[in-house]
């Protein structure tokens, strides 16, 4: 992959980031001091944001061409916050690591928030900077859609719902929730199990990662994607991961 280091103007996956990183201060400082006054929480997403840029070393330069959306963004999303929190759900925590053991292997990942509802459930939220379309296909494709059932089965809740978090500047925020998160975590969980059986058995398992999605997957080096032909299943000579 490109070294970071070289990568010197800001893109949407930059964009992202940062974003995570100041709602995760943002929600952390509201946690310690809580607050349900909207002046106070508008100051404190203001300082999240000056405090993240500082903690990035992210120049004035690079951040000003966000800097025009920033005001209807934090906006909107502090008007869909105060909807979430009426409805009783309470942030738990940012940015947590989870580790959960299945058979021989380890299921290892980051989750943005995870909140309580009113009845003690979890609430796996995954916060999206994409357009509003892009996230509304991703409930639609139901199985396919690995990445909450994933986050839900890093948890050991057996009851839990998910959903993503759309965080827009001309549209607000809104909430996607996906439905049947238990039942989709349980095939998700399945078909693991059975990849991980026939890996064993020495089968050589096709790439299937989708081509954007393999523009920044740390491991697109060891299913050499790149460089297989569209449909194409290497022999297991050729395999060398």
């Amino acid at each position: 992959q490109e070294a970071d280091e070289l990568d010197t103007e800001l893109d949407k996956r930059d964009f992202g980031n940062w974003l995570h990183a100041v709602l995760r201060h943002f929600h952390l400082a509201l946690q310690e001091a809580p607050t349900t006054e909207p002046l106070q929480r508008t100051a404190r997403m203001d300082a999240a944001a000056q405090h993240c840029s500082a903690e990035l070393g992210l120049s004035e330069s690079e951040v000003r061409p966000y800097a025009a959306a920033w005001p209807r963004l934090r906006g909107g999303y502090l008007e869909w916050l105060q909807g979430h929190e009426q409805g009783a759900n309470r942030f738990e925590a940012a940015e947590r690591w989870c580790e959960m053991p299945m058979g021989g292997v380890t299921l290892v990942g980051k989750l943005d928030r995870v909140d309580r509802q009113a009845d003690g459930t979890a609430l796996v939220l995954d916060y999206k900077t994409e357009g509003r379309s892009v996230t509304t296909q991703r409930i639609k494709l139901g199985s396919e859609d690995t990445q909450l059932p994933f986050y839900a089965a890093l948890l050991a809740d057996d009851t839990l719902a998910g959903a993503y978090v759309n965080v827009a500047e001309r549209d607000g925020t809104r909430a996607y929730g996906q439905a049947d998160i238990v039942e989709l975590r349980d095939l998700l969980l399945e078909g693991i199990a059975q990849d991980l059986q026939a890996l064993h058995a020495g089968a050589a398992l096709p790439a299937l990662g989708a081509g954007a999605v393999c523009d920044y997957c740390a491991g697109r080096g060891l299913c050499r994607k790149d460089f297989w032909a569209e449909g194409a299943v290497p022999a297991p000579a050729d395999r060398h991961d």
